[in-house]
């Protein structure tokens, strides 16, 4: 059953690398089917633990491990999200804190030459060329 939808699954990504289109009612038609046979199969396990073998302990045991796999596996996703927005905000960071020095770094440049240009313009007004060089 698995191996099948698999071979189908297999197909399709086959054939839209070659570039033919998939009949999405064919895929949605695939996937109910699949879908169906899958419940089917666990219906069938059910009522072959609990009835034919007799063992409805066995049953419970086989759910309450399938959701605890269940919820390691949304535990582990979250995590892997958590993790990912971390790294994210920590390269945002990273950049937003080289923004900030390179903008510091300019307006120390700035106000350094702004700086000199006032003292070479006082030493200029002191000499009396002042005049002489807005001329």
């Amino acid at each position: 059953m698995e191996a099948s939808h698999e071979k189908v699954e297999y197909q399709r990504e086959e054939n839209q690398k070659r570039g033919i289109k998939d009949d999405l009612a064919t895929q949605a038609i695939d996937n109910v089917m699949y879908l169906r046979q899958t419940k089917q199969f666990y219906a069938d396990l059910e009522r072959m633990v609990r009835w034919e073998m007799g063992q409805p302990d066995l049953w419970r045991e086989i759910v309450e491990e399938y959701q605890k796999l269940l919820d390691q596996k949304s535990e582990q996703a979250a995590r892997e999200l958590h993790e990912k927005r971390v790294r994210a905000w920590r390269r945002q960071r990273l950049k937003n804190q080289m923004l900030d020095r390179v903008l510091e770094t300019l307006v120390v440049v700035f106000v350094t030459g702004y700086l000199i240009c006032l003292m070479w313009m006082i030493s200029l007004h002191h000499r009396g060329r002042l005049d002489t060089f807005w001329s």
